[in-house]
C-alpha cells in the first residue's frame, strides 16, 4: 500500500519527485471489500472527525491550509454524510487515502496554493491518474523515429506518413481529447461572465469595479485597449486569475465543480455512477468522465440517426406495400433487378468499364457482356466510394487530434505544470494574439482598415502572377516555412501536450529507478463483464433471432452485440456458437477451435475475464517480469534497467520451461510499440461460441542501432525483427514502461 504521508522528494523543478516509499505494485489498485477502521485523515497533524458527529467543512479561500479547519471528505449527491462515514469505515485504506489526498488538493486549488501531490512534485496526485489513464488509452501504437521533428521539441506527435488507415479508437479517444480539454472549462467560461455580469448581492462589489473601468476606457475612447490588457494580464500573469476571478468555496460535503465557478452544482457529470459512498470525483476526474459521457452519446446519437430501428434487408418492403413476408417468394437477385433498369439509365463508371476497373485493365479479347459490364462498373462505384469515406474519416480523425493536442498546449501554456520546464510560451501568446491588435486598434484610424481591405481586394483580383511568383520565390528562400510557421514550433514551442507530460513523467520515472505506480480505476461503478450482463435483455423471441441471423449475414459486430437478446448462458452458447466464430477470428490474435466449452459453462460463471484476459503463466506482480506467449510458447517479458552489470537496459523473454532465454535485446532497438487486442463484443462473442480469445497482445519490433544509424544516414530501410507476444499480463503496464526506457523518439499512429 502507498504510503501518503511521506514528503515527496525535493528535487530539479524540471523533473518530478519520485515518493522512495511508494509503492509501485499495488498502490494504485483498489481492494474493494477489506474492511479497515483507518480515519478519514491518514496525514499526521491532522484533526480526526468523531464519531457522533460529522466533520465540518468550512474554506475560507484566503486563508492558509495550516490556519484553515479541517475538511471532510465531499459525498455523492444521494449519499448522506453519516453514510459516507460508515462506508469510511468498510472501505479499503488506500482509497480512503486517495480521496482525502483529493480533498487536500481542492483545498489548495481555492487557497490558491501551489500544487503539492505524494508521487510527483508539483502535480496533484488526482490529475497524474487522470493523465495516465488516458495515456493507456490513447496511445496504442508509436513509431521510432519520429519524422519532421525539431530536436528541442518534445516528441510523441502525431505522424506524418502517408496513407495510413483510420481506426475507430483512435477516432474515439482524440474525440474524447477533444471534449475534456474544451467542454469543461468552456462551461466554467461562460458561467464566469455570467457572474462578472451579475448584480447579485455577493457579486455587486466585484460587478461595480469591472463596470466602472470598462466606461471610464470607453470615455477616454480607451475601450479596447482596456478589455485587451485585460486579457493580457490573465494570460501573463497566473496570480492576477485569483484577483479577478475570486473562487467561491463549495457547500458542505459537496465536491469542487470543474464546471461551476461558484460550486453551486457540485459534480455535473450525467450518466457515470460513483463506485462508492465513501468516493467522489476530483476536477480532473469530473473533466475525465464528462468527455466520456458526451463522446457516448454523440455516439449513441449518430447511431439512432444512421440506424433507426427499422428493419433492413428482406424485411424491408415499402412504403406501399408494407414489410415482405419471409416465406413469399418476392424477393430476387440483385443482378436481375439491374438488367429491369430502363435503357437510359446507366450505372456510374459504366463507360470506363470497358477499359479499367479498379486499376486494373480490361482484356478486348475476351468479350464482357452488358451484365458484367455492370458489375465492374458498380464495383469501380464502390471502390471510389470506399476510398472517399476512409479519406474523409482519416482527416477527421487527425483533426480531431491535432485541435485536441493544440487545445491541451494552450491550457499548459497558460498554467505551466510543475513538473516540466516552463518556456513561457504565455508572453508568446500575449505578443502574437493580444498586444498587436490592442495598439493597432487604438492608435490606427478606422479610415485605414478600410483602405487596407480594399488595396488586398485589389491585388486578390487581378495580382495572381505577381502572388504566384512571389509565393513560389519564397519557397525557394525558405523551403522549411511550414515547419516555421507551426505554432508548436513557434509559439507554442516546447510546450507540451497532456500525454508528452505524463511521457515525460514516465521517462524521469524510469531514469530515477522508481517507475511511476499504475494508476487506480476511475470512480466509476461496474466493470466491463458487468455492463455485457447489464445490457444483455432477458427474452428472446423468433424475431430476434432471425435478426441476429440477418446480422452474421451483414456482418455487423456492434448490431449483432446489440440486438443479440438471451435468457441464460445455454442460451449464449447455442445461438451464438456459429456467429461467434465468425466474429471473433476477425483478426490474428484470436484463434478458434470450434469446440464448445459446454464443461466450463458451470465453472466459468461470472469470471469470463480469468480466461479473457489471462494467460496461464503464475504471475508474482513484479515490475520487471511480465508473463506472456510467444509463438504459443509460454514464460515471461524479462526487462533491466540499467545497472552495474547492465549498460543499457535489456528486454529478454524466458520460456517457462527451460532457462535459456529466447532471445536478449537492448531496449534502444526497439522502433515500433503496438498493442494488438480483441474489443469487448468480439471477447464475449468468442467466449460464448467456444473460441480460444487471446487478447491483450503486444508486437514489439526490433532493428539494431546500427541499422538504424545507417538508415538516418541514407541506407535503404529494413525491417528487422518482429515478436508477436499474446496474453500478457499487465499489458498497459510494460507498454509504458517500455516507451520510457529507451533513448527513442516517437511519434503516433
Amino acid at each position: 500500500m502507498a504510503s501518503t504521508s511521506t514528503a515527496p522528494t525535493a528535487v530539479d523543478p524540471t523533473h518530478p519527485a519520485i515518493d522512495s516509499s511508494q509503492d509501485v505494485h499495488g498502490s494504485s489498485h483498489t481492494s474493494a471489500g477489506a474492511p479497515t477502521s483507518a480515519p478519514v485523515a491518514s496525514q499526521p497533524n491532522q484533526p480526526q472527525p468523531t464519531n457522533d458527529a460529522p466533520p465540518t467543512a468550512s474554506i475560507d479561500p484566503n486563508v492558509p491550509s495550516s490556519e484553515s479547519a479541517p475538511t471532510a471528505l465531499p459525498t455523492n449527491p444521494g449519499t448522506h454524510p453519516e453514510e459516507q462515514k460508515q462506508a469510511i469505515k468498510e472501505e479499503h485504506p488506500a482509497v480512503v487515502a486517495r480521496e482525502v489526498e483529493k480533498t487536500k488538493a481542492a483545498e489548495r486549488e481555492l487557497k490558491g496554493e501551489p500544487p503539492k501531490g505524494t508521487v510527483v512534485s508539483g502535480l496533484e496526485d488526482d490529475r497524474l491518474w487522470t493523465m495516465l489513464r488516458r495515456f493507456d488509452m490513447q496511445i496504442t501504437h508509436v513509431l521510432h523515429p519520429a519524422t519532421h521533428l525539431p530536436p528541442a521539441e518534445p516528441d510523441l506527435r502525431q505522424t506524418t506518413l502517408p496513407n495510413l488507415p483510420s481506426h475507430s479508437d483512435v477516432l474515439k479517444s482524440n474525440l474524447e481529447r477533444c471534449f475534456a480539454a474544451v467542454g469543461p472549462s468552456s462551461l466554467r467560461g461562460m458561467r464566469e461572465m455570467e457572474r462578472l455580469m451579475s448584480w447579485s448581492e455577493e457579486e455587486r462589489l466585484r460587478t461595480g469595479i469591472f463596470c466602472v473601468a470598462y466606461f471610464t476606457s470607453w470615455i477616454f475612447g480607451y475601450a479596447v485597449a482596456g478589455v485587451l490588457s485585460f486579457f493580457v494580464a490573465v494570460v501573463c500573469f497566473p496570480e492576477c486569475r485569483r484577483w479577478f476571478f475570486p473562487p467561491v468555496a463549495p457547500e458542505p460535503f459537496t465536491p469542487i465543480s470543474a464546471t461551476d465557478p461558484k460550486n453551486e452544482h457540485g459534480d455535473e457529470s450525467l450518466l457515470g455512477i460513483v463506485d462508492s459512498k465513501a468516493v467522489h470525483r476530483s476536477k480532473a476526474e469530473q473533466a475525465e468522465e464528462q468527455a466520456f459521457e458526451a463522446t457516448s452519446i454523440l455516439k449513441a446519437y449518430t447511431t439512432k440517426l444512421l440506424f433507426d430501428g427499422r428493419k433492413k434487408g428482406k424485411e424491408a418492403g415499402n412504403a406501399n406495400v408494407g414489410e415482405k413476408s419471409r416465406d413469399s417468394d418476392t424477393s430476387s437477385d440483385d443482378d436481375d433487378d439491374i438488367d429491369k433498369r430502363p435503357q437510359g439509365e446507366h450505372a456510374q463508371g459504366l463507360e470506363s468499364a470497358d477499359v479499367v476497373v479498379g486499376g486494373e485493365k480490361i482484356s478486348s479479347n475476351k468479350p464482357i457482356s452488358d451484365k458484367e459490364k455492370k458489375k465492374l462498373a458498380q464495383k469501380e462505384a464502390k471502390r471510389k466510394r470506399d476510398e472517399l469515406v476512409a479519406k474523409m474519416t482519416k482527416a477527421t480523425e487527425t483533426g480531431l487530434g491535432a485541435f485536441a493536442d493544440t487545445m491541451e498546449r494552450f491550457t499548459n501554456a497558460l498554467s505551466p505544470p510543475g513538473p516540466y520546464p516552463d518556456s513561457y510560451a504565455r508572453f508568446k501568446i500575449a505578443g502574437a494574439f493580444l498586444v498587436p491588435p490592442m495598439f493597432l486598434i487604438t492608435f490606427t484610424p478606422a479610415w485605414v482598415f478600410g483602405r487596407v481591405a480594399t488595396f488586398a481586394f485589389g491585388v486578390g483580383m487581378w495580382g495572381q502572377p505577381l502572388l504566384i511568383k512571389a509565393a513560389k520565390k519564397f519557397v525557394e528562400l525558405v523551403p522549411d516555412w511550414q515547419d516555421k510557421l507551426d505554432m508548436r514550433n513557434s509559439i507554442l514551442s516546447r510546450v507540451p501536450t497532456d500525454q508528452q507530460l505524463t511521457l515525460h513523467l514516465l521517462r524521469v520515472a524510469e531514469a530515477l529507478g522508481t517507475p511511476l505506480p499504475r494508476p487506480p480505476p476511475p470512480p466509476l461503478a461496474g466493470t466491463p463483464k458487468e455492463a455485457i450482463k447489464d445490457t444483455t435483455p432477458a427474452t428472446v423471441t423468433a424475431d430476434d433471432d432471425a435478426e441476429v441471423e440477418e446480422a452474421e449475414e451483414e456482418g455487423g459486430v456492434t448490431e449483432m452485440a446489440t440486438k443479440a437478446k438471451v435468457k441464460s448462458k445455454g442460451h449464449i452458447m447455442g445461438m451464438f456458437q456459429k456467429a461467434g466464430k465468425k466474429m471473433a477470428a476477425f483478426h490474428g490474435d484470436v484463434s478458434v477451435d470450434g469446440a464448445k466449452h459446454t464443461d466450463l459453462v458451470e465453472k466459468i460463471g461470472t469470471k469470463v475475464d480469468r480466461f479473457v484476459y489471462r494467460g496461464h503463466t503464475k504471475d508474482d506482480g513484479s515490475i520487471h517480469s511480465y508473463p506472456a506467449k510467444l509463438d504459443g510458447t509460454a514464460g515471461h517479458i524479462i526487462l533491466e534497467g540499467r545497472s552495474d552489470t547492465v549498460i543499457h537496459p535489456q528486454i529478454s523473454f524466458v520460456p517457462i520451461v527451460g532457462s535459456k532465454a529466447e532471445f536478449i535485446l537492448p531496449i534502444d532497438d526497439i522502433v515500433e510499440l503496438k498493442k494488438a487486442h480483441v474489443s469487448m463484443t468480439r471477447m464475449a462473442l468468442g467466449w460464448a461460441s467456444g473460441a480460444d480469445v487471446e487478447g491483450l497482445g503486444l508486437t514489439i519490433r526490433f532493428k539494431s542501432l546500427q541499422a538504424q544509424i545507417a538508415e538516418a544516414q541514407g541506407a535503404p530501410k529494413t525491417e528487422g525483427e518482429t515478436k508477436h507476444f499474446t496474453k500478457v499480463e499487465r499489458r498497459e503496464g510494460l507498454f509504458v514502461r517500455l516507451v520510457s526506457m529507451g533513448r527513442q523518439r516517437w511519434e503516433t499512429l
